[in-house]
């Protein structure tokens, strides 16, 4: 993989004041990206953007709730505004969660819908004119809850298993414009300690660190553009130990 790829290239990673986009924006940073932060939590994004800016990374930060369609669309006005154009879209904004069938509430399968399909839908719909432009990429970051659905997790696995959908149309309807369109299946990674998840009742709550993480999902991520990949799944996780009375 060539990280040359992205020197100069303009690129926003949604949810990327922590976690996965946080580390995917520093390594593409390093290697020539201006990066466009985004997050909803204003704080985290300031002390993500003085990371960057201390490796002398090209970057902005724009607080946005990318599952609102107003905002998601100021979002990209203001890339566009800032940086004139825009090469590479990662939609990693997302949120886990936890509760059975039985015990989640309505109010928990709207916000788990609009977070993790909306926020990758609303982005990449108003990005679209800017990505043909430049022949660029959009990724979508997905898990691999949308190859099965996970008992404890089936408001999760349902957004997810509709982001394969969205990609896989967005694949055929735009093949005529040159643009990649990726989506990747990740497994457990690792998280910071400011990580939430959303509980059965719609409530949020912070989980506690976690430290293993397999494959290195910042690489993985990096690699889908540079190679034009358009499905990425770990070649081993743990779902396929699932067990099963089939």
């Amino acid at each position: 993989m060539d990280l040359k790829f992205f020197n100069n290239k303009v690129v926003c990673i949604t949810g990327s004041s922590s976690g996965i986009g946080k580390a995917t924006a520093i390594l593409l940073g390093k290697n020539g990206a201006k990066i466009c932060l985004n997050g909803r939590n204003e704080q985290l994004l300031i002390d993500t953007y003085k990371e960057l800016q201390a490796l002398n990374i090209d970057c902005i930060y724009l607080k946005a709730d990318v599952s609102i369609d107003i905002e998601a669309k100021k979002l990209i006005e203001s890339i566009i505004d800032h940086y004139g154009n825009l090469d590479v879209l990662i939609n990693n904004a997302g949120i886990s969660s936890r509760g059975l069938i039985a015990d989640t509430k309505a109010q928990a399968w709207k916000k788990i819908t609009d977070i993790n399909l909306l926020g990758s839908i609303f982005p990449t719909i108003y990005a679209l004119p800017h990505i043909i432009k430049s022949k660029g990429s959009i990724i979508l970051i997905s898990s691999i809850g949308a190859k099965i659905g996970l008992p404890g997790q089936a408001n999760y696995s349902v957004s997810k298993m509709g982001l394969t959908a969205f990609a896989q149309a967005l694949q055929v309807e735009h093949k005529a414009d040159n643009i990649h369109v990726g989506i990747m299946y990740l497994g457990f990674v690792e998280n910071e300690g400011v990580k939430q998840v959303m509980l059965a009742n719609g409530n949020f709550e912070t989980i506690k660190p976690w430290k293993k993480s397999r494959p290195p999902c910042r690489r993985s991520i990096i690699r889908q553009p540079s190679v034009a990949s358009r499905e990425y799944v770990p070649k081993k996780y743990w779902i396929e130990r699932w067990p099963s009375k089939n």
